[in-house]
């Protein structure tokens, strides 16, 4: 049983790295009271593209840098559209759309005969009882650290929360509110950038149409079940990790339950938490003192 939840939590482990990178970002762009990105899924996908792409030809750390610079692009696309009175909502659905049919789109044009982006991995380090763990995950962990830091201890962050606590108490207090939600959004996009690049080159180093499975919707539940502090992203977005390492393990070796009922809840919870967030928020609306 030890041997099996050890391969489980270095799955886990993994697994989770994407999911908190890209919730990291959205909670910088919530916490700026920007709204909240439904396009997360695209911007996986084409950062997954890049970093193959950008793997194959300088290897994976350019990868990387590569995923990183489609997110903040996708960043720039949401705050201008956010800036000149677009619906987020409607914005989000653009992005996942044009992040969807692009990454399709150019994976066809570049695949021959059924062949697929592929590129060297991010490097992994041997940690006893575990295994083989991708430097991926250590610089998951090293974000999270420093995301909670800018957010709780730097003027930028102070800045950015009192943007989304009250705007127009930061407007009054000189704060560019417009600013600071671009720059949110920029970050969250480079984040969620970062986050695609993982999903690809932490394991498997090769890019497949629709590969992130709807992570991009799994990390928006992490950021409103952990409300959006940094380490409860680390707790829930283990939580789903761990819920999908044994999903993969299940397809190998009997766990007690059939594999789709782990594959289920993968996705059950997200949509009940991403479901009940809808209803407070209509709720709070509808109910509001006018």
């Amino acid at each position: 049983m030890s041997e099996i939840w050890a391969v489980v939590i270095a799955g886990a482990l993994t697994a989770a790295a994407p999911l908190i990178l890209a919730a990291l970002g959205e909670t910088f762009l919530q916490r700026s009271g920007a709204g909240m990105n439904l396009g997360i899924e695209g911007v996986l996908l084409c950062a997954a593209l890049a970093a193959v792409a950008g793997s194959a030809i300088a290897g994976p750390w350019a990868g990387v840098g590569l995923g990183l610079i489609v997110g903040v692009i996708f960043g720039a696309i949401y705050a201008a559209g956010s800036a000149i009175g677009i619906d987020t909502v409607v914005v989000g659905i653009g992005i996942l759309m044009l992040g969807e049919g692009l990454s399709t789109f150019l994976h066809q044009v570049h695949a021959t005969g059924g062949t697929n982006f592929h590129g060297p991995t991010i490097p992994a380090l041997t940690i006893p009882s575990l295994g083989a763990v991708s430097i991926a995950v250590f610089l998951t962990a090293a974000l999270i650290a420093v995301s909670w830091w800018i957010l709780k201890h730097t003027r930028f962050g102070l800045r950015l929360r009192a943007c989304g606590d009250d705007a127009e108490v930061a407007a009054r207090r000189g704060v560019s509110v417009r600013r600071y939600r671009a720059l949110a959004a920029m970050i969250s996009g480079g984040l969620s950038g970062v986050a695609g690049a993982v999903a690809a080159l932490a394991t498997i180093g090769a890019f497949t149409p629709h590969m992130t499975a709807g992570k991009g919707f799994v990390a928006l539940a992490v950021v409103l079940i952990s409300r959006g502090i940094p380490l409860g992203i680390l707790g829930s977005g283990l939580l789903f990790a761990v819920i999908e390492s044994l999903a993969l393990l299940a397809q190998t070796r009997g766990l007690g339950l059939a594999v789709e009922v782990y594959r289920a809840l993968s996705w059950v919870i997200p949509i009940v938490v991403l479901c009940l967030y809808a209803q407070r928020r209509h709720h709070r609306l509808h109910h509001a003192p006018r």
